[in-house]
């Protein structure tokens, strides 16, 4: 029969209280960098998305603007012109269908 001799476990040694103080101290410095780049990469995130509102609204024509030239566009046309006269056409027949007259065949153009 072997007997053993217990050995006691050796007595973990407290930590002071200013290595607490030490981690404590690590710990908020890291949090503050993890900040600091979270803030700055938010920052660059608005600034990026204020550069493209403004792309935006430089290439953005007022909706004037756009009637405006449509209303150009379209008086240069001969197909709106057509169009027009076409319009004139089909209110003439109806007038003279209205007033019982025989209709014609109208050349506007």
């Amino acid at each position: 029969m072997i007997i053993t001799m217990a050995t006691p476990k050796a007595k973990k040694k407290e930590r002071s209280l200013d290595h607490y103080a030490r981690a404590i101290r690590d710990d908020i410095a890291t949090l503050g960098e993890k900040m600091d780049f979270g803030f700055a990469k938010v920052h660059k995130q608005m600034r990026d998305i204020r550069e493209d509102l403004k792309r935006f609204n430089e290439a953005m024509v007022s909706k004037a603007d756009l009637e405006e030239t449509i209303r150009r566009e379209l008086d240069k046309s001969p197909y709106a012109k057509e169009s027009d006269l076409n319009d004139l056409r089909t209110r003439v027949v109806r007038l003279e269908e209205k007033l019982g007259l025989a209709p014609r065949h109208h050349a506007l153009s």
